[in-house]
């Protein structure tokens, strides 16, 4: 895979994910390459979805590594077409999730590994971790789909920072 040093080749996370802060969850991309992609999310109090006392719930991982797969495929589309906008893609579910723990402690630095195992038009199916340091918290096999032509209903909707 792909890595730098300082992470400047990679460009910002919200130019590859259509999401808006709140809903935003990874912070940056770490590596890449054409099967896979690393990126990585601090755990704060500022984080979606933390609980004072206890950090952000495990089950959030899934959607760590969601996003990391909708940051690769904007990756992808703006290495072929710079200043490309990424495309909406929805997560259809999970074959199968293992989590080795309930919370993702105040102060942890995850990275959120994830590889294309499939792809066939629309569908795709990736195998995503999130790891702190050597330690695998949360595994899953993903499916994903992202159309060709998106709806307009799909782009409105994707509109996260107007109540």
């Amino acid at each position: 895979m792909t890595a730098t040093n300082d992470h400047c080749d990679f460009p910002p996370v919200e130019t590859l994910v259509p999401h808006a802060a709140p809903m935003l969850l990874i912070d940056r991309v770490l590596a890449a390459d054409d099967e896979a992609m690393c990126t990585e999310v601090r755990i704060s109090k500022n984080s979606m979805f933390f609980t004072t006392g206890h950090g952000v719930p495990g089950y959030v991982g899934i959607e760590y590594i969601a996003q990391t797969v909708a940051a690769y495929s904007g990756w992808r589309v703006q290495s072929a077409a710079p200043g490309s906008t990424p495309k909406v893609g929805y997560l259809l579910g999970t074959r199968k999730m293992t989590m080795t723990c309930d919370w993702f402690d105040d102060g942890a630095t995850l990275s959120i590994h994830v590889k294309n195992i499939f792809e066939d038009g629309e569908m795709g199916v990736f195998d995503g971790e999130v790891r702190n340091g050597d330690d695998i918290l949360v595994s899953a096999r993903i499916n994903v789909y992202q159309p060709n032509e998106p709806s307009p209903a799909t782009d409105s909707n994707q509109d996260t920072t107007d109540p």
